[in-house]
């Protein structure tokens, strides 16, 4: 791959964007690769939880202007901002937890992106910003409609309408952000977490992710709790399942 690095460590897979001389602004090779190796790793068993960051000082500048500023009108514009969102409808309905680990600039494109992980952490250092309003355009990559769904409605649109840049500390404040880290620390925190979450079953951390998916899907919560049951049914007796009941139990008896 030329735009992407990628190693696994324990269960979690760390994706790095690598276009630190364009501050990692996403071109479509950036995307077909990124696509290709979330296909690899979905059934990927050694994959449990991905990590998305960038190389350099950026987490995600945007759109590599260049390519993007090329297309005019609607019908040149609309398959390549498509591709991109597709892309990220595909991170924010993965099989497998991802975590934005945003380590700098996350401007324009870069919110979007960050927000179609299922977590953000972000350093300090790191800036925000939907700033896609004041370049007479709006959030073309599905960027919006995830953000009215992660924050109060009135939160969510002063963010897109004012198109104002936001410090890490305050991205939280708004509930864009989960946890701010020093800068130095961003990466021991971001993987500590990643890897209680690798620790698990990967059974169960896929089945998790299904409950999520069928909340988004807009399923009643009657549907959504008789889906639930017969997941866990489903699991329920496994060999896994039943050396660890007994290993309880024989704790329990020796108690």
């Amino acid at each position: 791959m030329q735009t992407i690095l990628f190693e696994k460590k324990a269960g979690v897979g760390m994706i790095t964007l690598n276009r630190p001389e364009v501050h990692n602004a996403i071109n479509i090779e950036l995307v077909d690769e990124l696509s290709q190796l979330l296909e690899q790793c979905r059934t990927d068993e050694q994959v449990k939880v991905l990590i998305l960051t960038g190389a350099g000082k950026s987490f995600v500048s945007g759109g590599d202007l260049p390519q993007f500023i090329a297309a005019r009108g609607r019908e040149q514009a609309e398959p390549l901002l498509g591709k991109v969102a597709a892309m990220l409808s595909t991170m924010n309905h993965y099989n497998k937890p991802i975590i934005a680990m945003i380590n700098g600039s996350a401007v324009g494109g870069g919110c979007e992106v960050a927000g179609a992980a299922h977590f953000r952490f972000a350093s300090q250092k790191a800036v925000f910003g939907f700033i896609q309003i004041g370049m007479h355009i709006t959030t073309g990559w599905g960027g919006g409609t995830r953000l009215l769904d992660l924050l109060p409605t009135s939160r969510a649109l002063a963010l897109l309408l004012t198109g104002e840049r936001i410090t890490a500390e305050e991205a939280k404040s708004c509930g864009f952000v989960d946890e701010v880290y020093p800068e130095d620390q961003l990466r021991e925190e971001v993987e500590r977490f990643a890897f209680k979450i690798a620790a698990q079953p990967l059974t169960g951390i896929e089945a998790y992710m299904n409950i999520l998916k069928w909340k988004r899907a807009g399923l009643d919560q009657e549907e959504r709790i008789k889906r639930e049951v017969a997941q866990c049914a489903d699991m329920w007796g496994s060999e896994e399942h039943r050396y660890v009941v007994d290993q309880f139990l024989s704790k329990g008896k020796k108690g």
